[in-house]
């Protein structure tokens, strides 16, 4: 209630002023067009995890269950296998 009294000088100069009707209109126009914008960010992003969690979940089973890629195998240190070219 306290913050409502600060408020009245802002209240009060916004009437006497002319034109604040039309600037406050413009103001939230663009308060509102945020707002969406925002909205629609998060929709978006909410849209794209839940579409990307079974991708994941599946992803995560077939790497455990799947055997590490084959290392190439060399016979001495420092030995190519063939086709390796030096530049």
């Amino acid at each position: 209630m306290n913050s409502l009294y600060r408020l009245l000088p802002l209240l009060f100069m916004l009437a006497v002023s002319p034109e604040s009707e039309k600037k406050l209109d413009t103001l939230n126009s663009f308060i509102m067009a945020t707002k969406d914008t925002v909205s629609s960010i998060k929709s978006g992003i909410d849209t794209f995890h839940a579409a990307m969690m079974p991708f994941m979940t599946g992803s995560a089973t077939n790497e455990t269950s799947s055997p590490p890629p084959a290392q190439p195998k060399y016979d001495a240190p420092g030995q190519k296998e063939a086709g390796d070219f030096e530049v």
